[in-house]
């Protein structure tokens, strides 16, 4: 899990822009005229946003409050597959050496296939297309999110734009080997003095969208690949140097994919683990 670039677009452009690539049809030829008379309402709205993301109190937001005709158009506006959409997830998952990430960074499991939206579409259909609103993401994410995005005025997931994930660990494994079977438990812990308030929406995070299971679920694409990159070389390098490598080796993946990718926090422990060990002379 990194943090994401926000765009540099001006946000209430980009909404004018997808509204002016909409066509005048026959069936709904009051479509596009109506979308164009609340565009004033509209920029009111998103620099409220603006002004509220660049604070990180997107918590504060209220709904417009849209509904029936006005509702339906705004949402209309929101296409995952658009060429509008698409560009910006390009713009946003490029990194600075021109790097794309297309592993959604809410979970580090799956394919970006969507879009989540920051504030909830159907309550903030205002922002269905303001790309500050957008963070590119998997639908399983998604999914679990839905429209339930706060509680108490406080925010329940991380929003990668703006919370700056820590550089200390706060995600471990621990490992029981029975049966030729290895059984994985996956934890969030706050050994290392995190701020507080910030562990508290990682744990609510991390426990919303299911990733302490969904990482045990997917460990076989660690655990047997990690195996058969060790086993050639145990003839020609010692264990403790494979041990060295393979702790460098997890090392560069964290400072590429997250201090605390879940990837390279398995692989340290599994190299750490007597049984894992011994399953490599097998």
């Amino acid at each position: 899990m990194r943090n994401l670039n926000s765009t540099k677009r001006n946000g209430f452009d980009f909404h004018k822009d997808i509204v002016n690539s909409k066509k005048i049809t026959k069936n709904n030829p009051g479509y596009k005229p109506r979308l164009v008379s609340i565009e004033n309402e509209i920029k009111g709205l998103y620099d409220i946003y603006e002004k509220n993301f660049n604070g990180n109190v997107l918590e504060n937001s209220t709904p417009k409050g849209y509904v029936d005709t006005n509702k339906t158009d705004l949402l209309s506006l929101y296409s995952y597959k658009s060429k509008q959409i698409q560009a910006l997830k390009t713009e946003i998952t490029t990194t600075e050496t021109n790097r794309i990430i297309n592993t959604c960074q809410n979970c580090t499991l799956s394919e970006i296939n969507s879009f989540d939206h920051v504030l909830p579409k159907d309550e903030y259909s205002e922002f269905v297309v303001n790309p500050l609103n957008l963070f590119p993401s998997c639908t399983i994410c998604n999914s679990f999110k839905g429209k339930f995005w706060h509680e108490n005025g406080k925010r329940k997931y991380l929003n990668l734009y703006l919370d700056k994930l820590p550089d200390k660990q706060y995600l471990f494994v621990d490992i029981d080997y029975d049966k030729e079977t290895f059984g994985l438990k996956f934890y969030l812990e706050n050994r290392y003095g995190i701020d507080a308030n910030l562990f508290i929406l990682i744990e609510s995070h991390y426990n919303k969208l299911h990733l302490l299971q969904r990482f045990s679920d997917n460990a076989d694409r660690v655990i047997t690949p990690l195996q058969n990159k060790i086993k050639p070389h145990l003839k020609l390098l010692s264990i403790d140097q494979i041990k060295d490598l393979t702790i460098e080796s997890s090392n560069l993946n964290r400072s590429v994919f997250g201090f605390n990718y879940w990837e390279s926090i398995l692989e340290l422990s599994l190299i750490d683990n007597n049984d894992f060990i011994n399953t490599l002379y097998l």
